[in-house]
């Protein structure tokens, strides 16, 4: 633990946060709660901090919502990076890209759930909240793979689907970490679960996946 991270020295005053310790609790009360129902309040009382060190420290709890994501998701990002930078990748090898970006997505997901709990909480209804993540993270992020895909697309070797399916197709697997018990029910007939075996397995079959439709005709039952 860092030293502004500590509690503070005397008894009987405020405990001392860091930025990124209340921001992270705020997070995780967001992902929770939802907005709102999340209590700042509460968040004062549960971090040891007097009564309104978090408004004072971020303004608005909608301040303290955009604080709280930027700071989680702009990690969730620069860990991704961090997960490809230690694989090595040929430049010009974009299905092996493409393998790599859904791994490092899933397995950045499994450290952090709360994440995905939040966007699906936000995704249900429409507001600036889902519009900051959105523009912000989400298509920034589809950024990143869509180069290779289309490539792919162009060459024939992959079908061309739309962003909202590729979205969804790899953020769906991740519906395993951020529902942990329902995946422990699997244990009985799959064994434990393995959070990178499941990122993984979940990039073979994307892969397969688009390179099946890419050469079978487009039907409507």
């Amino acid at each position: 633990m860092s030293s502004d991270d500590r509690a503070a020295v005397t008894r009987g005053r405020p405990r001392i946060r860091s930025d990124r310790a209340i921001l992270d609790a705020a997070l995780a009360a967001f992902a929770s709660d939802g907005f709102e129902a999340m209590s700042v309040r509460r968040l004062n009382r549960d971090l040891g901090l007097s009564h309104g060190t978090v408004q004072q420290r971020f303004g608005s709890k909608a301040d303290l919502y955009i604080a709280a994501v930027d700071s989680g998701l702009g990690r969730f990002v620069a860990d991704i990076v961090a997960e490809l930078a230690r694989r090595s990748i040929a430049g010009d090898d974009d299905v092996r890209t493409v393998w790599e970006l859904v791994r490092a997505f899933l397995v950045v997901s499994s450290r952090t759930p709360m994440l995905a709990r939040l966007v699906s909480l936000e995704g249900m209804d429409a507001s600036p909240r889902l519009d900051h993540i959105f523009d912000h993270f989400i298509e920034p992020a589809l950024r990143l793979i869509e180069p290779s895909l289309d490539r792919l697309a162009e060459s024939g070797a992959f079908r061309r689907l739309p962003a909202r399916a590729v979205f969804f197709l790899i953020t769906g697997a991740g519906g395993a970490y951020s529902m942990r018990a329902l995946a422990a029910r699997f244990d009985g007939e799959d064994g434990p679960f393995d959070d990178v075996a499941h990122a993984e397995l979940t990039a073979d079959v994307v892969i397969a996946a688009l390179r099946a439709v890419a050469s079978t005709p487009w039907r409507r039952w």
